[in-house]
């Protein structure tokens, strides 16, 4: 593919706001960033399953089945 540019999310139309950035790449998600990020990140770091962080979210009130975490 010469001559062909990569497209990135966040990096397509760069604001100043990070927020805003963020949100870009999130678009067309069902949950605000924040609540990914967080999934993500308890994912991540901690090793937890899918069902555990569906757990962790809905005990902060966030209904999430453990097959949208995956996704």
């Amino acid at each position: 593919m010469t001559g062909t540019k990569q497209r990135d999310c966040c990096h397509e139309n760069p604001s100043p706001s990070p927020c805003s950035r963020s949100a870009l790449c999130f678009a067309g998600f069902g949950f605000p960033p924040d609540v990914i990020v967080v999934a993500v990140r308890w994912y991540l770091r901690f090793g937890l399953s899918y069902r555990d962080v569906e757990e962790l979210l809905a005990e902060r009130g966030v209904e999430v089945d453990h097959v949208s975490v995956y996704r």
